[in-house]
């Protein structure tokens, strides 16, 4: 007499064997497809002619700013947030305003625009809310656009930066 030996399906270890390296797969799959759905590329520029324009823009303007001999130095209160730029205008006119800029080489959602004001002659000062710490991007820009000075700095700062085209 011959028993019945064989076992449920479940119990096989060929069947799991089998059946997980799909499911495990699947798993990441679906997790990575939901990471690709919620997030935007933003390194993909839809008007990649018009950034070459605008490269030799603003080449041109760091040039000037080279030219012209314009220089600083930015320090920031990690408590507060404020950053503070001494500046040397060099042969330049002084402004009452700085148009500044924190960019994230990777995304542009975590770009910051701001306004550095004159507090005395060659300071000057900006309040920012928040700061998402790792390297960015620091432009300067005069207010009409003439000049540009960029820096590739890691926040927060742990000292005065030297910033010069």
């Amino acid at each position: 007499m011959e028993l019945n030996t064989s076992k449920p399906w479940y119990r096989e270890p060929w069947t799991w064997f089998l059946i997980t390296p799909i499911a495990v797969t699947m798993v990441v799959g679906f997790t990575m497809l939901g990471i690709a759905i919620k997030t935007s590329d933003g390194l993909v520029s839809d008007d990649y002619y018009r950034q070459g324009v605008l490269y030799n823009e603003y080449r041109e303007r760091d040039e000037l700013a080279s030219t012209l001999g314009i220089a600083g130095s930015l320090t920031m209160d990690e408590m507060t947030g404020d950053l503070l730029l001494l500046i040397d205008f060099g042969q330049a006119e002084p402004v009452e305003t700085i148009k500044g800029a924190l960019r994230s080489p990777t995304r542009a959602r975590d770009d910051i625009e701001f306004e550095l004001t004159a507090v005395r002659p060659g300071y000057f000062l900006a309040s920012l809310d928040s700061l998402a710490i790792g390297p960015k991007n620091l432009e300067l820009l005069a207010p009409d656009g003439t000049w540009r000075i960029s820096e590739r700095i890691l926040l927060p700062l742990k000292g005065p930066v030297d910033i010069a085209p």
